[in-house]
């Protein structure tokens, strides 16, 4: 009987330990550096890493959440991109089910911080910045590449090297890109020639058509088009690299408008996939 109740006990604190962890995933407020603010926002938190053994100066990637904060996907490529020479800091721009709701224009001041942030560190190559984000952050990613975008924000704020936004509703963002009375209208015909690399499933219940990305990139100008790279991951719904379990949830702005139900299944293997072409491509560009 001793022995069944310690065995119960362990297993008790097992299961305490992996809904603990399940928890922290989905709502983490990240320690680490906090950065002076930018605009109407007084203040940044961060979590800041350089590669381990780096003596020289590094290039760095500023990572932006999606709309549920922090959850865990940072970190997925955030060690990896550690491991091929980059620095990473992932910043929190609000908390689970904090969203702003008057548009991305609320969070650009979190990404003006950083990027002075990142550009003043000792460590860093102020010339070798990138940024990439996943769904909300996605579309931030996409719009800091637009130079109406970058001259809103001023020169003191470094123009990053290199773009790679992961699923950022483009059905959404060709709609409002062309609203006279929206923050970022025009800004699609403004982007830049800077390399960026677009993931989005083909079963992403946001957008409409199997291919939005690829309709979103043919309105921006040539030489822009040129630089973009649009990976359509077959059968990948919204999230496909979430590092937490499957789930649903309504969104009124999806599919034009429409609304539809979010379906996000993960895909380790399709999550395995963009990581490596995360890191090649940011090698490539920023040149560890």
């Amino acid at each position: 009987m001793e022995m069944r109740a310690i065995r119960q006990r362990v297993v008790a604190a097992a299961t305490l330990f992996v809904s603990s962890l399940a928890a922290a995933q989905t709502d983490v407020v990240i320690p680490g550096v906090q950065i002076e603010g930018w605009g109407k926002v007084a203040e940044v938190h961060g979590r800041f890493a350089r590669p381990s053994g780096a003596a020289a100066k590094v290039p760095a990637v500023l990572i932006l959440h999606g709309s549920a904060g922090v959850d865990g996907r940072g970190a997925f490529y955030a060690g990896a991109l550690q491991e091929a020479g980059i620095a990473t800091l992932e910043i929190t721009m609000f908390q689970r089910g904090g969203r702003p709701r008057t548009g991305h224009a609320t969070n650009m001041p979190h990404a003006a911080a950083s990027l002075k942030w990142l550009a003043a560190q000792p460590g860093v190559d102020a010339e070798r910045l990138g940024v990439m984000g996943f769904s909300w952050g996605g579309v931030m990613s996409v719009l800091l590449s637009s130079e109406l975008v970058q001259e809103r924000l001023g020169k003191d704020v470094p123009r990053p090297a290199a773009f790679a936004p992961f699923y950022p509703v483009c059905t959404i963002m060709a709609r409002f890109l062309t609203r006279p009375q929206h923050a970022f209208y025009d800004a699609h015909t403004r982007m830049s020639v800077t390399p960026m690399l677009i993931h989005i499933g083909t079963r992403d219940n946001y957008e409409l058509g199997e291919r939005p990305c690829d309709a979103l990139v043919a309105m921006w100008p040539e030489a822009a088009r040129g630089r973009t790279t649009v990976r359509n991951v077959a059968d990948a719904t919204h999230a496909f690299d979430s590092q937490t379990g499957p789930r649903q949830f309504f969104e009124a702005g999806a599919q034009a408008g429409r609304g539809a139900m979010i379906t996000v299944t993960p895909s380790p293997k399709d999550a395995a996939e963009a990581r490596q072409s995360i890191v090649t491509f940011f090698v490539s560009h920023l040149k560890p």
